[in-house]
């Protein structure tokens, strides 16, 4: 089942997340939290799509880190403001 491009430290990471997810999103439909529960529910859907190899595990457009996009240096200088 698990997405042969993962090495097993990323399979476990990821059914652990989606373990946890699933039990959180038990909790808020539990609690009435039906926003909270949806949010949780899309992050289990995404961690299992990407286990059973449906999603790729990372964006290109992000880099390897999609928490931590890549810098361009042009954009690491602030632009003069124009009235």
């Amino acid at each position: 089942m698990a997405n042969q491009s993962l090495r097993q430290s990323e399979i476990d990471s990821l059914q652990y997340i989606a373990t946890m997810t699933n039990e959180l999103v038990q909790m808020a439909e539990a609690g009435r939290f039906p926003m909270i529960s949806y949010l949780l529910g899309m992050a289990y859907a995404e961690a299992f799509d990407v286990l059973r190899g449906a999603r790729p595990p990372r964006h290109s457009k992000f880099g390897s880190d999609p928490l931590h996009p890549k810098v361009h240096s042009r954009d690491t200088h602030a632009q003069p403001r124009r009235a």
